[in-house]
């Protein structure tokens, strides 16, 4: 199947493994394939690895999140625009504080997409003029009352996503590998969308209509994966590349635990049979699967620029035995992973060190 990109300021598109994906970075098109023989392996949930109602977590929405790579690469002017732009929504305002125009346009075109999904689909930037004596307005699209309610209803879903598939007291990785597979078997790639991208130009593409409709493109899949993380304490953002073989683009998710980073691919593994092959990969791995070079890529920023990330790597292959393998189950308290190969052979790996 593909993965898209296509090209533009401030708007990520794509699609994913058994399915195609785009973004706007610097090309368009790609494609990654899985065998269509290969097995698919249920997921067998261990007692340590369910949320039951005891266990289940008590995560609460939280307004402003951040990956510290985007916060590198943008800056602290930018990031104190974003949270005085989230206030203003909040108190219903229709301007905030921000240092520079180029601030305000760097902002709304970027953070909104990344880290405020319904902000990005219900508030827009005034543009031209919009920036005076420090301070910039913005537009709401819909009545500020129903926005709230908008608000309101997302965040319970966020929140519910997160308390039945995560426990208190998982770690990073656990938080991650729970939301992997929760993705795997919660959500589809939207061929159709996929589709009509290389005819004309679709709209509506955006995390919040992955979350709200369990269907989308890579552009969409990566962005709500990196956000959920960013919810639940983990640092994440979203990365993109043009595949070498065909120019090709596709997005997916880049972690960073114990000062170290890593791909995380939830719309390859959408319809995989809970492959392990796109689990905290190095940027070797990407490149194996999927033809994404590392000095292609780019960290966080839409598309490529002087903020484009490049000088970030992912090089700690700790999670190679993983690659190839389909999960079965993991226990929290072993701190062990239990997969099959594609023979269906069974194995385990100990991810103790990571807590």
């Amino acid at each position: 199947m593909k993965i898209s990109m296509i090209r533009g300021l401030c708007v990520l598109m794509a699609a994913g493994i058994l399915t195609g994906c785009s973004t706007y970075i610097d090309q368009t098109t790609a494609t990654s394939s899985v065998s269509e023989e290969t097995s698919v392996i249920t997921f067998e949930t261990t007692e340590a690895a369910t949320t039951t109602e005891e266990v289940r977590g008590h995560y609460e929405y939280k307004p402003v999140v951040m990956s510290s790579i985007f916060l590198d690469i943008m800056g602290e002017d930018m990031y104190d625009a974003y949270k005085n732009y989230i206030k203003a929504v909040q108190n219903g305002e229709d301007e905030f504080a921000v240092k520079s125009e180029s601030d305000y346009d760097w902002m709304l075109g970027q953070f909104p997409n990344k880290f405020q999904p319904v902000y990005e689909v219900y508030t827009e930037s005034n543009y031209a003029g919009a920036f005076k004596d420090g301070k910039a307005t913005f537009q709401y699209k819909i009545p500020k009352e129903e926005l709230a309610e908008k608000e309101a209803e997302f965040e319970k879903l966020i929140t519910d996503i997160l308390n039945e598939n995560l426990r208190d007291d998982y770690s990073d990785v656990e938080k991650i590998l729970a939301l992997y597979i929760y993705f795997s078997n919660n959500y589809t790639y939207d061929y159709d969308t996929y589709n009509k991208m290389n005819d004309e130009a679709v709209q509506g593409i955006c995390a919040y209509r992955f979350f709200t409709t369990k269907h989308g493109i890579c552009a969409e899949c990566s962005t709500a994966f990196s956000f959920l993380l960013l919810q639940a304490g983990v640092d994440a953002t979203v990365c993109g590349g043009n595949r070498e073989i065909d120019g090709e683009g596709h997005a997916w998710t880049y972690v960073t635990i114990n000062g170290k980073n890593y791909h995380v691919d939830p719309t390859f593994v959408m319809e995989s049979g809970n492959s392990l092959s796109y689990f905290m990969m190095t940027d070797s791995q990407r490149y194996n699967e999927g033809g994404f070079k590392k000095e292609e890529n780019c960290v966080a920023c839409h598309y490529k620029s002087d903020r484009n990330g490049s000088e970030y790597t992912a090089d700690d292959d700790f999670f190679a035995p993983l690659w190839g393998k389909y999960l079965t189950s993991f226990d929290t308290e072993k701190k062990i992973i239990y997969y099959k190969d594609i023979d269906g052979n069974k194995g385990e790996f100990d991810y103790s060190a990571f807590g």
